[in-house]
């Protein structure tokens, strides 16, 4: 009993300490890209050592593993945050017109860009992990994450709603935040997208397999 208590108190630490560890490369990488050329390589590299660790994979170094998908996917992973970017600029700009224009259009807009502005936060929310399913491939990505978003909304709001009990948790324990935010984010939202992927995965080698037995039922 005392054994298996010792083991879980050491899984626990592992992991805590995994999460402080990948949280402080996160802003080493960051900042190494002068924020604005660094940050969302540094965010790829997060989510992918995130996604072997969820899944168990066994890994080498942390640090030679996060600086190695740092540099390969340097130049793709800017392209895809600047686009998300220029999204939410442009989304904002209509959000500053529409104060402009008022009664009934100016209502009917706003409703619409909200509409817009959800539709984005979704496809946001799935789209690293989805960027590093999809092989690296922008525009792929970001289509694949908006349709699995709208496909399996009640596992998308499963998704938010954890993700905003952490951030509450962050709000009052700000110490924490400071710690573990944005690595307890990466891995929130990258254990349900992965436990997702295998529900995809299995409907599919279903629908496959149904295929097959139709083929041999019409032959």
């Amino acid at each position: 009993m005392n054994s298996r208590f010792l083991t879980t108190v050491n899984h626990a630490c592992d992991w805590i300490l995994t999460l402080l560890y990948l949280n402080f490369l996160w802003i080493v990488f960051t900042l190494a890209g002068f924020v604005v050329g660094g940050i969302f390589p540094a965010t790829v590299s997060l989510f992918s050592i995130m996604k072997n660790s969820v899944r168990g994979d066994e890994r080498g170094s942390i640090f030679k593993s996060f600086w190695s998908v740092y540099k390969q996917e340097f130049l793709r992973a800017n392209r895809l945050g600047y686009t998300l970017v220029f999204i939410a600029v442009v989304l904002y700009y209509d959000w500053l017109f529409t104060n402009v224009v008022g009664g009934t259009i100016g209502m009917v807009a706003k409703g619409i860009l909200l509409g817009c502005v959800f539709l984005f936060g979704i496809t946001v929310v799935y789209i690293f992990p989805v960027y590093l399913q999809a092989g690296g491939k922008v525009f792929a990505s970001i289509k694949s994450a908006f349709l699995i978003a709208i496909t399996y909304p009640i596992h998308t709001m499963i998704m938010f709603i954890s993700i905003f009990s952490l951030c509450v948790v962050f709000i009052l324990l700000p110490m924490a935040g400071y710690l573990f935010a944005t690595s307890g984010l990466c891995w929130v939202i990258t254990f349900f997208s992965l436990h997702l992927f295998r529900k995809i995965e299995k409907q599919a080698e279903e629908m496959q397999e149904r295929k097959k037995r139709q083929l041999a039922t019409n032959h």
